[in-house]
């Protein structure tokens, strides 16, 4: 009988031990749907590494941005992956057109966030005066 309920407890704390590990997922932050007077943008994986990744993430932040105060920002973005004999090659080619109606717009890296599940990065730019 005592050997039962010590079997009874070991379980039940390698059961609770587990559901508090689960639990600790990070939540997604409430600026990324609601940004309020900045722009969120956001980028997957990126083929040059987490740096990279990061600065598209605020390039598009930014774009999103200039484009609510008048200035308008169209980019190609071409991107060519080739595979021959078991190697990949990838060649990238980035054309950015602004045109600018009076306005000048100076923006902050306000907060940054990265899914772990879906390894996407967002980014939270603000305005400033």
């Amino acid at each position: 009988m005592f050997r039962n309920f010590h079997i009874f407890v070991t379980i039940l704390l390698v059961c609770v031990s587990l559901l508090a590990c689960a639990g600790k997922t990070r939540s997604r932050p409430s600026w990324i749907d609601n940004p309020g007077n900045g722009a969120v943008g956001s980028s997957t994986t990126h083929v040059k590494g987490r740096y990279y990744q990061e600065e598209l993430a605020i390039a598009r932040a930014r774009e999103r941005l200039a484009a609510r105060y008048g200035v308008e920002v169209s980019s190609i973005q071409t991107i060519k992956e080739t595979v021959a004999n078991d190697k990949s090659y990838v060649h990238s080619q980035k054309e950015i057109l602004q045109q600018v109606k009076n306005a000048t717009v100076k923006a902050r890296v306000r907060a940054r966030w990265r899914d772990l599940e879906r390894d996407e990065i967002y980014v939270w730019v603000y305005p400033i005066n």
